[in-house]
């Protein structure tokens, strides 16, 4: 059957070629068959993705044969992402090759169109519907066109055009309303909808765009008959709705206004995303006028009347009781949120939030469990349960589940999780690893942290006071703490990072001046590491008295990461131990 196929394309292709009108010496057979098998190898290519080579067969057969109209076609089509400027020869060299074939010309005009030529797309349009008269949507879309270029008469005329094709359609109707308005020709733009309300006299939402048309004529108590019309043929219309309910706040009928504002709320017929702008409206306005929150409720129970299988509808009501300090609702709205959209990832987090602050451990690690269970392809639960077993104590059970975030971090191409937390993982997983000396490891998690985020101070400093620690790469420590100074000069810590740094590589002055730059700034709050690499500084610069009375004050101070074991056998030795 495949080959069957083969031989039927060739066959195919001569007939479409054929339509070419032109006056050059005939190929002979030989030849021919070297254009048809190129042509075919083309689109075999290009169906195997192998673009490129498409376009080299593609080449080589209109180098054989240039007034070809489909290879010129088909050239332009594969060039279009690649050299758009040589596309749009090679398809405008096809339209006039065969200028008879409807898909050529369409894509040129289309090509026009990508390259905002609008009067070039507008002639090609006019020139294809010399030859394709009935091609309603050609004839839409160059009404359309010509709406674009400001030529309302000519856009008016084409819509009238489709409509002696067709028939009387609401949407070219409603088309040409949009063209007189544009004109501000309100009284044609009423005459053309009446004529559409006398065609199909129980469309509601007729009325109701009629009605609009008559408020933005200041003619509010026609616009009123209009919506109620509409409303009295759908009272479930949220365009009259709507509209009703602007009609009222610009005649100051409060009472009314607020009616047809709970409507908008429990209407099916609106959508959700406008309801939502609804309710930020009205909390901006309760917040401005410092009027008591607990009067907007109402609006949420009415939004949830139609909304109740709408999770995010949900989530708002329970951010709501949660700014009203009303945990235990929210909480059980946020079930309900998730109930309905277990993979609403925020919803699980608002409820982990709220189990979390009422101290419910074991509530918490159910949460994080199903929120697993429930969305296991996200970075975040796995993250979040590794951070509150971490948090516990748990480390074994924290280094898991952070491991399984990690690997989807990766695998996501590090698009899971925010940048903060990211770091933080990161960061975690480097101190688990540094604190059971796991080397490799650990610097595989600072080098993946600097990598991603190499303007991050902390893990600069981390790594380089590390790396200086280990004399694994003192240069390589520098370059890492300079860039924390530049950033931050006037953090202790970092000045202390890169004094002790360069005291390892023997630059005595300069680690002299930067471990006294850091003593200067600590004096709020000194830190122990400081004193003692101050005085490890001192002795190295021949100033061992001043050097013990530093190390002395290091071993009276308590401090994380002290090794006072060391500090001891100084003080004992008199002698800098490294």
């Amino acid at each position: 059957m495949r080959r069957a196929a083969y031989i039927l394309i060739p066959l195919l292709l001569i007939a479409a070629m054929s339509n070419a009108k032109k006056s050059v010496p005939a190929l002979t057979d030989t030849l021919i068959y070297q254009r048809d098998s190129l042509f075919v190898e083309s689109i075999r290519l290009k169906n195997l993705s192998y673009g490129d080579s498409a376009i080299v067969a593609l080449q080589r057969a209109d180098s054989i044969d240039n007034r070809n109209a489909a290879i010129c076609y088909e050239l332009g089509n594969q060039l279009l992402k690649r050299d758009f400027d040589r596309a749009y020869k090679y398809l405008e060299k096809a339209s006039e090759l065969s200028p008879d074939n409807y898909y050529y010309q369409k894509k040129l005009i289309t090509a026009n169109l990508y390259t905002g030529n609008l009067n070039a797309a507008i002639s090609g349009y006019e020139k294809l519907l010399k030859r394709y008269p009935d091609h309603e949507g050609d004839i839409y879309d160059l009404a359309g066109l010509y709406v674009r270029a400001g030529e309302y008469k000519k856009a008016i005329q084409t819509y009238e055009r489709l409509e002696r094709l067709i028939g009387t359609d609401r949407y070219v109707s409603l088309s040409k309303v949009s063209v007189y308005l544009e004109q501000k020709d309100k009284k044609s733009a009423i005459k053309t909808i009446d004529r559409l309300i006398e065609e199909m006299p129980l469309d509601a939402s007729l009325h109701a765009y009629k009605g609009d048309i008559y408020m933005d004529m200041k003619e509010i108590e026609l616009a009123k008959e209009c919506y109620l019309k509409s409303l009295a043929l759908d009272s479930l219309n949220g365009y009259a709705i709507e509209s009703l309910y602007i009609y009222y706040i610009r005649t100051g009928e409060e009472d009314k206004a607020a009616e047809y504002l709970k409507k908008i709320f429990t209407s099916t017929d609106i959508q959700f995303s406008t309801k939502k702008q609804y309710l930020n409206q009205i909390v901006k306005y309760t917040a401005a006028t410092k009027r008591p929150f607990y009067e907007i409720e109402p609006y949420y129970k009415a939004m949830l009347e139609a909304e109740s299988e709408n999770a995010e509808a949900r989530l708002l009501y329970a951010d709501y009781l949660i700014n009203m300090k009303r945990p235990d609702e929210a909480i059980e709205e946020l079930r309900s949120a998730i109930y309905v959209n277990p993979q609403c990832k925020e919803c699980w987090e608002y409820l982990l939030y709220q189990v979390a602050e009422s101290a419910d451990s074991v509530m918490v690690e159910k949460t994080l469990a199903d929120a697993m269970d429930a969305i296991p392809e996200s970075a975040d639960f796995y993250y979040y349960s590794g951070v509150w077993n971490y948090g516990g104590g748990n480390k074994e059970e924290a280094l898991s589940y952070l491991l399984k975030a990690d690997s989807i971090v990766t695998a996501s191409g590090n698009k899971e999780l925010t940048d903060d937390n990211r770091k933080t993982l990161w960061n975690y997983l480097f101190t688990y690893y540094y604190e059971s000396g796991d080397k490799e490891r650990y610097y595989h998690y600072l080098e993946k942290s600097i990598n991603a985020f190499p303007d991050d101070v902390m893990t600069l400093n981390n790594y380089a006071y590390i790396l200086a620690v280990n004399n694994d790469d003192i240069e390589k420590a520098e370059k890492l703490s300079k860039k924390t100074i530049e950033k931050e000069p006037l953090n202790y810590t970092y000045l202390d990072t890169y004094a002790y740094i360069l005291m390892r590589q023997g630059k005595l002055t300069y680690a002299k001046f930067y471990i006294e730059q850091a003593m200067e700034y600590m004096k709020p709050a000194p830190d122990a590491v400081v004193y003692e690499h101050y005085g490890d500084i001192l002795f190295k610069t021949g100033n061992p008295d001043k050097a013990m009375e530093m190390w002395q004050k290091a071993y009276g101070m308590e401090r994380e990461g002290l090794d006072k074991d060391k500090l001891k056998q100084k003080i004992e030795t008199k002698q800098y131990v490294e």
